[in-house]
């Protein structure tokens, strides 16, 4: 394993840490560019990473009691569902296909990370909260991701809570998700007889968690602004990065 690969698993938890999401996106490209996985197991790869990330993140607010578990469990169900939806349905996409969409997603996700405000929806329907939570999951299970960069600005929309609750909380969804779609790859393709490289996936995510308390507490003295508009040029960067093979 490379320094750069080190370094880039350091980068991805020191994003969690400071923002509470986004780092996780990071993941599936350095799988893909740097350790050169083939895309599948890349994208199944990074569930497993961004699982022993989100929860260690978790850690320090579960300590500070920060996380509501009656809004948890308002989204956790139908992003469990969403979850095992998206992995079925990644059984059937080209690798191409789901890289494309992680692409656009990393886009998106730069676009708000560089805005002032992040943009917030205002939904009252509880239905259309549990589709977008279904549809969040489903997106973890099909492209690798963790989505904290939706989630975050999804909880502070529709409810009151401070954004250390929304990070919390979205920390434990993205666990939750990761982790079911981890273990739902990880059946399938052991039912296939292909194999996961599990040490590689332990250490990064070993690096990616410490990085993510360090992130922690790096966030108290950097100003947040600055942290996302760096890391909305480090997406728009690596967005490209996984288009340019796919266009030519």
């Amino acid at each position: 394993m490379s320094a750069l690969v080190l370094i880039s698993a350091l980068i991805i938890g020191l994003s969690v840490g400071l923002l509470g999401s986004g780092g996780s996106i990071l993941t599936v490209p350095v799988l893909v560019h740097l350790v050169q996985l083939p895309e599948k197991v890349a994208i199944v790869s990074s569930l497993g990473v961004v699982a022993q990330i989100s929860f260690i993140a978790l850690l320090p607010y579960l300590w500070r009691r920060h996380l509501d578990f009656a809004l948890f469990q308002r989204f956790a169900i139908p992003a469990f569902f969403g979850t095992l939806l998206g992995v079925a349905l990644a059984q059937w996409l080209h690798s191409s296909v789901q890289l494309l969409i992680l692409a656009v997603l990393m886009l998106g996700s730069a676009a708000n990370m560089w805005r002032r405000t992040i943009w917030q929806w205002q939904i009252h329907s509880s239905l259309l909260l549990a589709v977008l939570a279904m549809s969040l999951g489903m997106l973890t299970g099909l492209v690798g991701v963790g989505g904290g960069f939706l989630i975050v600005p999804l909880l502070l929309a529709v409810t009151s809570i401070p954004m250390s609750a929304a990070i919390a909380c979205s920390l434990a969804l993205i666990f939750l998700q990761s982790t079911t779609g981890f273990i739902s790859h990880y059946w399938l393709m052991s039912a296939q007889g292909e194999a996961l490289p599990l040490e590689l996936i332990g250490w990064l995510g070993l690096i990616g968690a410490c990085g993510s308390l360090l992130g922690i507490i790096l966030s108290a003295y950097i100003p947040q602004l600055w942290v996302r508009k760096t890391f909305s040029v480090l997406l728009i960067g690596t967005a490209v990065s996984l288009l340019w093979p796919i266009v030519h």
